[in-house]
């Protein structure tokens, strides 16, 4: 047997490779402490355990018109929606998030406008909790 090491090139399709102004843009997360990849708990089913009435959004993906994604990481959006209208609030905008897979793997390529139609919140609306998004699931 004869092992190889076999060096891939290139990036992976749906890594997300922000512009200069997308990266000004995430000065405005940071400066409320939603760092790039935030990670709000070390295991995911005790952290939903834990919060079992809140909206909990793990690697979610936020977006802005115009811009496209600009932000992603875990998101307690029951907790956190405060912080996401106050960020939307500074950057003069509305923030939607959607789910990982609705922005990521190739869907980030879809248009602005099918991205949005996905968002499970945006900062436009109502405190959201677990309840509040079935009831809004419904109503489509």
């Amino acid at each position: 047997m004869i092992d190889k090491t076999i060096k891939l090139t290139g990036e992976y399709p749906s890594d997300f490779k922000p512009d200069v102004l997308v990266e000004e843009i995430q000065q405005h997360f940071e400066s409320h402490g939603f760092n790039i990849a935030r990670m709000i708990g070390g295991s995911k089913s005790f952290y939903r355990k834990e919060y079992l009435d809140d909206l909990i959004v793990f690697s979610a993906n936020v977006l802005m018109s115009g811009y496209g994604k600009v932000w992603y990481g875990d998101l307690n959006i029951t907790q956190d929606y405060i912080i996401l209208k106050s960020i939307a609030d500074t950057l003069d905008t509305k923030l939607y998030v959607l789910w990982e897979s609705d922005g990521r793997f190739g869907e980030e390529n879809k248009s602005i406008d099918e991205l949005i139609e996905k968002s499970v919140w945006n900062t436009t609306e109502d405190k959201p909790t677990k309840e509040w998004y079935k009831n809004k699931m419904e109503i489509k």
